[in-house]
């Protein structure tokens, strides 16, 4: 498993593990992540082919499971990513802006696990994002 530091502040930290894919994230200024808009740049080679495409993703907060969300991202005739339809070998980039839009975040631990699988239900990428805040706002 690799896992990689996404930014780091005095009051905040996000932390990226990504097991069994060679993948790339860089955020800039890590501060501004809980409140303002940030640019990342994401990167990765394809392992498997993406003709259907199902996301599952966990809300974990403070160490317990508080929303579970899935999707259908791609399928034949109806992709709603431009990476739908990519085949093995074939690199996968984004770069640009991300606003999470919120307000404030409370003290605590927040992950957000993501699972993607293909049309074999193989995993073409797995992901948790960790959100540490230390700030308290009272």
């Amino acid at each position: 498993m690799h896992n990689g530091r996404a930014a780091n502040s005095p009051d905040a930290s996000s932390s990226v593990a990504y097991p069994q894919q060679d993948f790339a994230l860089s955020i800039d200024r890590c501060s501004d992540i809980v409140t303002h808009t940030f640019d990342i740049r994401a990167a990765m080679v394809l392992r498997h082919n993406i003709e259907e495409l199902y996301v599952k993703l966990d809300m974990i907060i403070n160490g317990k499971t508080v929303l579970t969300y899935s999707e259908t991202l791609c399928k034949p005739g109806h992709y709603k990513l431009i990476f739908c339809g990519k085949k093995k070998g074939e690199q996968l980039y984004y770069e640009g802006p991300v606003t999470l839009g919120l307000k404030e975040i409370p003290q605590g631990d927040y992950t957000l696990s993501a699972k993607l699988t293909n049309q074999d239900h193989v995993i073409v990428a797995c992901a948790d994002f960790t959100v540490k805040n230390n700030l308290d706002y009272y």
